[in-house]
């Protein structure tokens, strides 16, 4: 198996998986040299990160914590490997420090682990950095120096192009199948009659899903009724996307963009979240702000409880010119709890700038990054954002109290 040893990366001044080795690149060897080690930081939670190196066509960082990050055990040298692309990858990670008298080497390895793009969320171990918060103790690596360098070997290997699967498996066909009983009167046990009683439509549907996917629709109705359930202020075509969708069906982009807004009102009334939530998003990519519709705009994303189109509208107003604003906006019009939700889209651009200082690690997520953590850990997406920030808080301090 072929070796790479890239060039030295220089830090301030000079003095895993299941997959076999067959399915996995050579190593690739990243020496990064920490000049001045015994003079750098000791303060618990301060880091010292090497410049970029290229490996794999991706971006590398190695930060190294000297006193320790704060969960480390005291004594303790914390050090980790950064992916700084936003792409993912998985690689498999060794660290090693080379003894430079000759005895025992440092080493520490993961399994084939997968590193998500750079400056995503980190939600449990999942996120863009993997290593050792105890790597080593601090006084067994003085002992490791090399004319006061210490030199953490990095070596990264990742699955051969290909590779990636042994063998075809096809994928489950249940959504297939599924959809293949869209709108049968065959199998259906529930019927709906939507747009009127002059032109009115039936459509034919399964319980199950709706009872899964659409509760509200699903309450409702009950299965073998011979009447149809009478849906009222809904189109027809509109009530067919809701239903195709509860049968794992894809709706198509220019239909979200066409009918956004009647999407999100019809999957807002029956519960029918992520169909909500994929609207909003088409409509957050398509509608056009300006100072004159913004009060519409974002009076409307209030009534809905659509947290991720009123960032876009407070983003909007947070960068607009003040001036204009404060004479073409009329703020005693939109709701007042908005306010915070302004003032948040300032500091978040401040602190973008590098301006602001002293805000919560959550406060200044994004709406989109603070639905895919509450997501992982299985709560409701649907929610304001100080909502969603109540929720993740509240789930990890429970997680704190059970450890």
């Amino acid at each position: 198996m072929i070796i790479t040893r890239l060039e030295p990366v220089q830090v301030g001044a000079q003095p895993t998986g299941q997959l076999s080795d067959g399915q996995l690149s050579g190593w690739v060897i990243a020496p990064v040299c920490f000049n001045g080690f015994a003079g750098l930081p000791t303060t618990k939670g301060e880091c010292v990160t090497s410049p970029e190196f290229s490996c794999f066509g991706h971006q590398w960082g190695v930060t190294i914590y000297p006193g320790g990050e704060r969960e480390s055990t005291d004594g303790y040298v914390a050090l980790y490997l950064q992916n700084r692309t936003r792409e993912s990858i998985e690689v498999e990670l060794k660290f090693i420090i080379k003894d430079p008298n000759g005895g025992e080497d440092i080493f520490m390895r993961t399994s084939l682990t997968k590193f998500k793009p750079k400056d995503s969320a980190v939600v449990g171990n999942n996120g863009p950095t993997h290593g050792y918060r105890n790597f080593a103790l601090r006084s067994t690596l003085t002992d490791y120096l090399d004319d006061g360098t210490l030199i953490v070997e990095v070596h990264i290997r990742t699955n051969k192009p290909g590779q990636q699967y042994s063998s075809f498996v096809p994928e489950n066909p249940f959504l297939r199948n599924a959809l293949t009983d869209f709108d049968n009167e065959e199998t259906a046990d529930v019927k709906f009659e939507v747009g009127g009683t002059v032109e009115a439509t039936i459509f034919y549907a399964h319980h199950i899903f709706l009872r899964l996917n659409a509760p509200a629709l699903a309450d409702m109705c009950k299965p073998g009724d011979d009447s149809p359930t009478t849906i009222s202020n809904v189109r027809p075509d509109i009530f067919e996307h809701l239903l195709y969708n509860c049968y794992g069906g894809k709706i198509s982009k220019q239909d979200l963009q066409s009918d956004a807004k009647d999407i999100i009102e019809a999957a807002d009334r029956f519960c029918i979240v992520h169909l909500k939530l994929e609207a909003e998003a088409c409509y957050v990519d398509t509608v056009e702000l300006t100072l004159d519709n913004i009060h519409e705009v974002v009076t409307y994303a209030d009534s809905k409880n659509l947290a991720l189109l009123k960032e876009h509208c407070m983003d909007f107003l947070s960068s607009a010119n003040k001036i204009e604003a404060a004479e073409k906006v009329s703020f005693g019009d939109i709701p007042s709890h908005l306010m915070k939700d302004l003032l948040v889209a300032q500091a978040r651009r401040e602190a973008a700038s590098g301006k602001a200082g002293g805000i919560g690690d959550l406060e200044m997520k994004s709406v989109s990054e603070l639905r895919e953590m509450a997501h992982e850990e299985g709560l409701s997406v649907d929610s304001s954002r100080e909502m969603l920030i109540a929720s993740i808080r509240g789930d990890e301090d429970d997680a704190e109290v059970e450890e």
